[in-house]
């Protein structure tokens, strides 16, 4: 008995603070440009990068962040490299073809 209320206790315990830091804010829709649409996320946020909407069949989608460009999707690709997680503080570009829509989530980070 004493195994199946410790093993209760640890599992309510990760359950209840797996998350608990993170509360919802809004969505953005934000525009990928080829040039870049520079973007920071701001103090105390959090942004998850959900999906991508492409306007044609030769688009793509690509984060510049920390110098180093990552290609996250393109039309001839099946696959997508989402979500793609950005934390507080910091600078990125969303790189892409024309009309490419960025749908992501902010989050507040409470502490």
């Amino acid at each position: 008995m004493k195994n199946i209320l410790l093993i209760l206790a640890i599992a309510f315990s990760s359950a209840s603070f797996g998350q608990g830091n993170l509360q919802f804010n809004q969505v953005l829709i934000l525009d990928a440009t080829p040039a870049g649409n520079a973007i920071t996320v701001p103090a105390g946020k959090v942004w998850k990068i959900e999906s991508v909407a492409l306007s044609s069949n030769n688009a793509y989608f690509q984060i510049k962040w920390g110098g180093t460009s990552y290609f996250v999707l393109n039309n001839s690709s099946p696959y997508a490299n989402l979500p793609f997680w950005l934390p507080s503080n910091e600078s990125a570009s969303l790189i892409g073809s024309a009309n490419a829509k960025v749908s992501i989530i902010e989050f507040n980070v409470v502490p």
